[in-house]
């Protein structure tokens, strides 16, 4: 039964999401009919495009400089290669393993002797990505304070952003900084107790981690650029910018939930009620936008079939591929 219900739980959370949506048009909730015009608005689509890649080019120097902290050096052609082939997967295999498993089943190959190391960097690349995104909705949040306190709702969001940010900063300097303490835990697990000792690692290079942080809101404002240009082709271009940043990084946050691909229906629910709550009057504008941008963000991540195929004429894997590795860590659980 445990083996049937992890195989068939990837159709599930698509199902899921098309579920969402479907729910969502029928009430009216979504127009799919304007979704289908805005996607026709081909200079657009292809400035989303443009800002996507570079988007990319920013996570792959980010890993880049969180590989090299570990010394580990890979060519940053294959450290863009391997962030495309994780995309990929993020898509293809929904789920809370998928692509980051791929990235960690390619990088700790290509790391000899360091294998904790490198699949270390992946954890420390979400997390740095997640501050990111709440350092920049909280700066956002402060320079349009006025914005930020004119309802209970928005000041609720405000205090919300802001408590992720100074909560995630603060576990992610505890554990490099006393990484190597938990390591010592031996009732934790093996893989636990190495990852905290990697972790310990980045306290020899302590300034690598602000100038990810810094890169993850440069990341982080090109996503919300993206979503801004999708927004603009449902004809609203007044949106307050204090509402639009109290919104977005927020969304962003449960758009990243791997509950469906590319967080299909499941952020078109989170921005729906983010907007009921900030700004009534742009709901509609706001959900459709989401879909236009989940779209884009899917074409993307489908392009990254490309290096997934040649990857493996440069480097040559064993005889499991990467799709049986996610199902069979997928099977024992």
């Amino acid at each position: 039964m445990k083996r049937a219900l992890s195989k068939i739980g990837p159709l599930l959370k698509i199902l899921f999401g098309i579920g969402i949506v479907a729910w969502m048009a029928h009430s009216g909730k979504l127009n799919l009919a304007q979704i289908g015009k805005e996607l026709l608005a081909w200079p657009t689509m292809l400035a989303i495009l443009v800002l996507g890649y570079s988007q990319i080019g920013l996570t792959a120097w980010r890993w880049s400089l969180l590989l090299s902290a570990q010394e580990i050096t890979l060519p940053f052609g294959r450290v863009w290669g391997l962030t495309m082939i994780g995309m990929t997967f993020n898509v293809v295999i929904p789920g809370a393993v998928g692509g980051d498993l791929v990235k960690g089943y390619y990088v700790t190959r290509a790391a000899s002797g360091r294998k904790s190391h490198a699949a270390t960097t992946i954890v420390m690349d979400r997390v740095v990505g997640l501050i990111g995104l709440l350092l920049l909705g909280s700066v956002m949040a402060l320079v349009n304070l006025q914005d930020t306190l004119r309802s209970p709702a928005m000041r609720s969001l405000g205090a919300l952003t802001l408590g992720g940010l100074a909560a995630g900063i603060a576990v992610l300097y505890a554990a490099v900084f006393v990484g190597r303490h938990l390591a010592r835990w031996q009732f934790l697990p093996g893989a636990m107790r190495r990852i905290f000792e990697a972790l310990h690692e980045y306290r020899r290079r302590t300034g690598i981690i602000p100038i990810a942080l810094a890169i993850s809101v440069a990341n982080q404002g090109l996503t919300c650029a993206m979503y801004y240009l999708a927004l603009r082709t449902t004809g609203i271009m007044d949106i307050p910018m204090g509402q639009f940043f109290l919104i977005v990084p927020l969304g962003m946050v449960t758009n990243a939930i791997p509950i469906s691909p590319g967080g299909v229906g499941v952020g078109q629910a989170a921005f729906f009620g983010l907007f009921q709550i900030v700004a009534p009057r742009y709901t509609s504008a706001g959900v459709d936008a989401v879909t236009v941008y989940q779209v884009m963000y899917i074409l993307i991540c489908l392009s990254g079939l490309y290096w997934y195929v040649s990857y493996k004429h440069i480097d040559p894997s064993s005889e499991k591929s990467p799709a049986s590795i996610v199902a069979a860590v997928q099977n024992r659980r």
